[in-house]
């Protein structure tokens, strides 16, 4: 369940009484701006006094709430949830008159109009799986659904991490099924930019289609789907099992059901936020990058990887400091002398990929190019 504002009280006043500035350390947008109402010590004053009727809502107030990627790196140097307050500070200020930005504005009008926050049309949203011969789901007929998430699906330069994803689980002998183009939003943008009321709505009509269906496993692409679907389904006591695609075919591989061919290649690994840090899957992506290459790990990694900027609707509000993010991780990974940087998020791929000097390349491409009878393709998406 999320909580209000007001229910985080006595968390805020502890963070107030105690004053230890650990959350700077790792707060990507602080590092980066270094503005104290922008780390969660700030933050939290900012919201305490808001709450205590202190002081009103300003300008400045409403971008300590935006100004944040969501990454939970605060959450790792305290015992507070310091993110959920965040998210219900964004929450509380909605509901008291702030209107939305503008740019997330848009997004909603899209998920609320298509489905997805790209406006793209929903029949978009099945064009990866074409020839793929997968079928749709159906009440009965699949017990595991692979969900493939809005911007993958219907951003063209991304849908090859899907049909590579779909081709290993098939390579492998998995039976699944997509929802095609009836395939939902997971929510995730909704709960991020403080639209929760929505975001409720979208989530008790998903797990009731899931149940319709007969579905006992969700198989996730996109890491915010893993976590809100996770989310969603714990929620309502729905006994459906969600995983990242990472977590399904490391097991394949270590089951000798994909045969990879190795590299010599140095590659190192970008933990996504709502995979790693959020969603506690940090050593199958490693797996499957030491199975294919030689694998080089950042200073930065596991709980510490620093956000590459793209999350909870900063790119879209704030693209100069979202930028800056990006460029500070690709900088961390060219010292570790690898060529290529792996992750397993769309949104880290198209974020890292801003920044020139590194081949960005998906976990599942990846994969797939070293699978035995595959072709390799050192041509793979980079980042310049």
């Amino acid at each position: 369940m999320t909580n209000s504002l007001e229910e985080f009280k006595d968390e805020l006043e502890t963070c107030f009484g105690t004053s230890c500035g650990f959350c700077e350390r790792g707060c990507p947008v602080y590092q980066s701006a270094k503005v104290k109402t922008l780390c969660m010590k700030g933050r939290n004053r900012t919201m305490l006094g808001l709450i205590q009727g202190k002081f009103e809502i300003t300008p400045a107030v409403v971008q300590a709430a935006f100004e944040c990627t969501l990454c939970g790196n605060c959450d790792r140097w305290c015992a507070l949830k310091n993110t959920e307050h965040t998210r219900a500070f964004r929450e509380y200020l909605l509901k008291h008159g702030v209107e939305p930005m503008k740019e997330h504005s848009s997004i909603l009008a899209s998920i609320k109009s298509y489905g997805n926050p790209w406006f793209q049309p929903r029949s978009a949203r099945n064009r990866w799986a074409k020839g793929l011969n997968i079928p749709k789901a159906a009440p009965g007929k699949q017990e595991v659904l692979f969900f493939a998430g809005c911007t993958s699906a219907v951003t063209k330069q991304l849908n090859r991490s899907l049909v590579a994803s779909a081709r290993l689980l098939q390579k492998a002998g998995v039976s699944f099924a997509t929802m095609g183009q009836d395939e939902p939003c997971c929510g995730s943008t909704l709960l991020r930019v403080g639209q929760t009321d929505a975001y409720r709505e979208l989530s008790a009509s998903n797990v009731e289609r899931f149940k319709e269906l007969g579905i006992r496993k969700i198989v996730t692409a996109c890491p915010g789907c893993y976590t809100t679907l996770k989310k969603s389904m714990e929620d309502a006591g729905a006994k459906i099992e969600v995983t990242h695609i990472s977590q399904e075919i490391t097991q394949l591989v270590k089951d000798g059901r994909l045969k990879v061919n190795k590299s010599t290649e140095r590659m190192t690994y970008h933990d996504p936020c709502h995979l790693g840090r959020l969603g506690g899957v940090f050593e199958e992506p490693r797996e499957i990058v030491g199975a294919v290459a030689k694998f080089v790990e950042m200073p930065n990694n596991r709980y510490e990887s620093r956000c590459c900027g793209a999350g909870a609707g900063l790119q879209s509000a704030f693209p100069k400091l979202s930028k800056d993010l990006a460029a500070k991780r690709v900088a961390e990974a060219r010292l570790t002398g690898a060529t290529t940087i792996v992750t397993s998020c769309p949104f880290c791929e198209t974020q890292l990929r801003t920044v020139p000097g590194m081949r960005v390349v998906d976990l599942m491409e990846l994969l797939l190019d070293s699978v035995e009878g595959e072709p390799r393709n050192n041509g793979s998406r980079s980042s310049s």
